[in-house]
């Protein structure tokens, strides 16, 4: 009996973790989306299967070539003010550069792809600009 309830109270501590993290830079937990994460440079046939079955894509990332799952997120291309308005970051994705206190709308990211060049919108306004390779 003791065992079972600590296991119900690991499961409901799980996401509250991952939700009270979501400000801190790490993602936002979204029912239904878990990221599938490869133990080495490539992946196993389970781990392609794990991939493939929520919906992700096996690619080849970064300077490296490690593969990774790709995954879509359910509110990709929704407009947004901040990371906290997204289940992955809000990206500021204009052709001109806006000025250092201009309001702005981002875009919720496609995908939990990592890798690339990208401009995080917070409260509304370009935060910074990161290239991940």
């Amino acid at each position: 009996m003791k065992h079972a309830l600590l296991a119900i109270a690991a499961l409901f501590a799980l996401p509250a973790c991952s939700l009270f993290n979501a400000g801190k830079g790490e993602e936002h937990v979204a029912p239904g989306y878990q990221r599938i994460e490869f133990a080495g440079k490539k992946a196993t046939s389970a781990e392609r299967a794990a991939c493939t079955a929520a919906g992700g894509e096996v690619v080849p990332s970064g300077k490296l070539q490690w593969e990774n799952c790709v995954q879509p997120y359910m509110d990709a291309g929704t407009a947004c003010a901040g990371n906290e308005d997204c289940i992955g970051e809000c990206r500021y994705e204009g052709d001109a550069e806006p000025g250092p206190d201009m309001e702005v709308t981002g875009t919720c990211q496609a995908t939990d792809a990592r890798f690339g060049c990208y401009t995080i919108v917070e409260g509304g306004k370009v935060a910074h600009t990161i290239c991940v390779d």
